[in-house]
């Protein structure tokens, strides 16, 4: 199995195998903004994103 280091070095892999490899172990994507006016904090926007595969995030044994 190639490690994430080898494939950014590897110039033939696809995006779709990158894309593929991160759904099958999943990843957490995590931002926040803030907007600040005079050092008072006015808003603060927080996205929490979760990607992967539905057999990775639901509990096992669930069947539909």
């Amino acid at each position: 199995m190639a490690t994430p280091e080898d494939a950014i070095r590897s110039h033939d892999t696809a995006l779709v195998d990158v894309v593929d490899g991160l759904l099958r172990h999943g990843v957490v994507i995590r931002g926040e903004i803030w907007l600040t006016v005079a050092d008072v904090d006015l808003v603060f926007l927080g996205l929490d994103l979760l990607l992967a595969s539905p057999d990775k995030i639901g509990p096992k044994g669930m069947t539909r």
